[in-house]
């Protein structure tokens, strides 16, 4: 919840958040629970503000599935916002081959490596 109202506040005035890579789906920030707070501070600074809004999620894992399942939750929890969400994979941690699979799998997204 913590990250979600700070995305919201800075949405209020600016126009791009960054999952970072220390945040990927860690005990005190997991994936799971904090995109459908951030998907609904994005929709909310964005109806307020009646500007679009981006996100960046840290997909990043050590399995190329794991990694997928995560890009899939997220495009689903965000919904008719997913054209608003780039994808932070970490090639350092993943691998280059990561960053490949991000892209054949993923090719309207933004991505950010």
């Amino acid at each position: 919840k913590p990250f979600a109202d700070a995305a919201y506040q800075f949405w209020l005035g600016g126009d791009f958040i960054k999952n970072d890579e220390p945040q990927g789906n860690q005990v005190f920030c997991p994936t799971k629970k904090v995109m459908p707070l951030v998907a609904d501070a994005l929709a909310r600074a964005q109806d307020e503000t009646g500007e679009a809004k981006l996100f960046s999620a840290n997909i990043t894992a050590d399995d190329h599935h794991e990694m997928c399942a995560r890009a899939d939750y997220i495009l689903e929890t965000f919904g008719e916002n997913a054209s608003h969400v780039a994808f932070l994979v970490d090639g350092y941690v993943g691998g280059p081959g990561m960053v490949t699979t991000a892209r054949r799998n993923y090719p309207s997204q933004y991505l950010h490596y």
